[in-house]
This record gives C-alpha cells, sequence and structure tokens, in this order.
C-alpha cells in the first residue's frame, strides 16, 4: 500500500516512481518534505530529485 500512494527510494526510483503515478493522470501530486539529517542538504536533494520534472 505504501508503494501505491507514496515515492520512496534513491534518486532513480524517486523519479520513477513520479512519472509513473503521472502516466495514471495525476497531474498536481502532493510532495510532503521530510527531511532527514542537515535539512538544507535534504531540500537541496529534493529539488534536485523532482525540480527538472
Amino acid at each position: 500500500m505504501v508503494k501505491d500512494l507514496c515515492i520512496c527510494g534513491n534518486v532513480n526510483e524517486c523519479q520513477q516512481q513520479l512519472k509513473q503515478f503521472q502516466e495514471t493522470g495525476i497531474d498536481l501530486p502532493i510532495i510532503q518534505f521530510n527531511p532527514i539529517g542537515d535539512v538544507n542538504e535534504s531540500f537541496d536533494l529534493l529539488l534536485n530529485t523532482f525540480g527538472d520534472i
């Protein structure tokens, strides 16, 4: 069920999962930011992962 509702994993896995959601017609995903460790570093990773999609 988590895989049906959430995106998790490494950068490539997360990008692929978001693309799969988009292919099913989801065009306005809600992305919740849950930092791990350094907040600024985590936010930069989030932007780099999803910024181009």
